[in-house]
């Protein structure tokens, strides 16, 4: 833009494997396909998941790195455990950055063995991060018994990646204790070293409204410590209030709080399509390229500390992953 190159950083990718998902997501996925075509969805699923295709993905947006997520909801979208993402991000460790989660389904019983293996999967080669579903995991914003998570991964240093707003997907939990973030605020102030990004930015995608937005935007205005995604804004089915949430971001003067990321890799071309319905919403609403900039990459940079080449040339991969 303006004779510039801007880098792009998509902080939300997905991996894992068909045989890992419940039969309700299964059902869903199989939605998209003709009947046909059913029997293929495990192969061509775990193919979609691979860090090739998320590389080559990439690489056809011209997207240098991306968060990838582990995460265990075994009873909404499945489980992508964490040493399974150190594999995938080990494979091209420069440009694929790993999210690790923990495991809640069991909390009464086993919420100290499963801190203690959170805090080693954070200390992965990789891991920068961490990634939590509260609607798919099904526990609340405010439930202070899983207010340890937020200790370890801010005295960690490792931004977390929290899923805001609801879901489509079968087992979600829709009630605004699960979807709003304004029931994370306790946390928020309790816990000021760790950093907190509201992925969707509290957007509602079952109604494809921008139900909880203003939540997000009012916590990302009060505290340095907030920030938020706009995953799945440049989706098809967001087609029609992605100029309302861009114009929403730049007059609440929060855009040096906004962290790109797709929630990708959902079929083929999607990181692509994606990037570009939200570049041209960003572009369609007055955006300057500074401004552009610091969304697509620039605000990724600095709360994460990870440095991203400057020029067009970087995203040419020097190994066979993602290779095109």
């Amino acid at each position: 833009m303006d004779g510039a190159w801007i880098p792009v950083v998509d902080v939300h990718t997905h991996t894992g494997e068909w045989d890992q998902m419940p039969p309700g997501f299964q059902e869903r996925m199989a939605e998209r396909v003709p009947s046909g075509f059913k029997w293929m969805m495990a192969p061509v699923t775990d193919w979609i998941l691979e860090s090739d295709n998320i590389l080559s993905q990439m690489n056809g947006a011209g997207i240098y790195g991306a968060g990838v997520f582990a995460l265990y909801s075994p009873n909404t979208t499945g489980n992508a455990p964490n040493l399974f993402v150190a594999e995938r991000i080990a494979e091209a460790p420069d440009r694929l950055y790993g999210f690790a989660s923990i495991r809640v389904d069991n909390w009464n019983n086993d919420a100290a063995e499963e801190l203690a293996a959170f805090e080693e999967a954070l200390q992965l080669p990789g891991m920068v991060g961490v990634k939590l579903a509260h609607a798919h995991q099904q526990f609340r914003f405010d439930d202070e018994r899983f207010y340890p998570i937020y200790e370890i991964a801010g005295r960690l240093g490792k931004p977390m990646y929290l899923h805001t707003g609801t879901s489509p997907n079968p087992g979600t939990r829709y009630e605004p204790e699960y979807s709003d973030p304004a029931y994370l605020e306790e946390a928020i102030q309790r816990y000021p070293n760790a950093i907190f990004i509201l992925g969707h930015t509290g957007y509602d995608s079952k109604e494809k409204a921008l139900t909880y937005t203003d939540s997000a935007v009012r916590l990302a205005q009060k505290y340095p410590n907030v920030y938020m995604e706009p995953g799945a804004l440049g989706a098809g089915r967001a087609e029609a209030v992605i100029d309302d949430f861009v114009v929403r971001m730049k007059e609440g003067n929060v855009l040096n709080k906004v962290i790109y990321g797709s929630d990708g890799v959902q079929f083929p071309g999607y990181l692509k399509s994606h990037l570009e319905n939200y570049l041209a919403a960003m572009q369609r609403n007055d955006y300057t390229a500074d401004e552009i900039a610091m969304v697509l990459s620039g605000n990724f940079a600095r709360v994460f500390g990870i440095g991203i080449p400057e020029t067009p040339a970087a995203i040419t991969m020097n190994d066979s992953a993602g290779e095109q």
